[in-house]
């Protein structure tokens, strides 16, 4: 009887284990995973350009898109454009240089892909060289 019982139980938290797994881990990821389509940006990267002073800020969109960047050293006033002069006018692969920036200077950007501007939940992503 006794083994009956431990028997039960391990059957009832092996099944409450699964259930936990397959449902509760697999609603929360669905909530954090993001589509992307068409010409959003994804897998931003800001890098050290190799001139002194300049970045190098690379993404991607699934269509072939036209890209640029906007940015400034107020997170209100992106009144400078950083063009992709690498690739085509539409392509898949953007890259844009900013050279002439202060190492210690916080600065702002948004990508604009097809006259849509991109940032972080709504804002312009910040950098500063020396923190790169």
């Amino acid at each position: 009887m006794r083994n009956k019982i431990i028997f039960t139980s391990v059957v009832v938290f092996l099944v409450i284990t699964a259930f936990i797994l397959v449902f509760v881990f697999k609603a929360s990821g669905s909530n954090s995973s993001v589509s992307v389509d068409g010409c959003d940006p994804y897998n931003v990267e800001v890098k050290k350009g190799q001139k002194e002073n300049s970045v190098n800020i690379y993404w991607k969109t699934k269509s072939k898109c036209s890209g640029y960047v906007i940015y400034g050293s107020e997170m209100k006033d992106l009144h400078l454009v950083g063009i992709d002069l690498e690739n085509e006018i539409k392509d898949i692969n953007h890259s844009v240089e900013i050279n002439s920036l202060i190492s210690t200077k916080m600065y702002y950007f948004s990508i604009v892909s097809d006259g849509t501007s991109y940032g972080k939940d709504g804002l312009p992503i910040s950098f500063m060289i020396s923190s790169l």
